[in-house]
């Protein structure tokens, strides 16, 4: 059984049902309400509906009433100014990352372009997190990331 108020992403993930977004989104809802004081409430999560909820119903349990404080991840804010890196204004930016397992594809991450061009999200993403920005593409192979120098990106842990 895994506890619903403790369990990381990676333990959520082991329950059979759960994938990537809907833990990312179990995290969050848990973050937000300050822990889960019954299973029902999986209800609440978009993409969790009653044949879902039966599914992992039995993968879960209660053991801890909240979460810690320790527990909770600040809003991390991601900016991306295109003509810092010498590129077009693109269409379209998102992050691909730990967060969501490097899939290209996965937009849940998505940044959005204010007056000023720049992009700019605010994510709750646990200090410690790799990512790459990427923009107009949802394939590796069209080489439109930024992860400076062939590097990941890095979530720094807050002050």
């Amino acid at each position: 059984m895994i506890d619903l108020n403790s369990a990381d992403r990676k333990k959520l993930i082991e329950v059979r049902g759960i994938g990537p977004v809907t833990a990312e989104r179990i995290i969050s809802y848990r973050q937000q309400n300050n822990g889960f004081t019954e299973l029902d409430e999986l209800k609440n999560i978009k993409g969790i509906g009653d044949a879902t909820f039966a599914d992992i119903r039995s993968g879960l349990d209660l053991s801890s009433d909240k979460v810690s404080e320790t527990e909770k991840t600040e809003g991390v804010e991601i900016e991306f100014d295109p003509d810092q890196v010498g590129i077009e204004q693109p269409s379209e930016v998102h992050l691909v990352g730990d967060m969501n397992e490097w899939n290209p594809a996965d937009k849940t991450y998505s940044l959005k372009k204010d007056s000023d061009g720049i992009w700019r999200n605010e994510f709750e993403l646990d200090p410690g997190t790799e990512y790459k920005i990427m923009y107009d593409s949802t394939d590796w192979d069209e080489d439109k990331h930024i992860g400076f120098y062939g590097e990941n990106l890095k979530v720094e842990k807050q002050k």
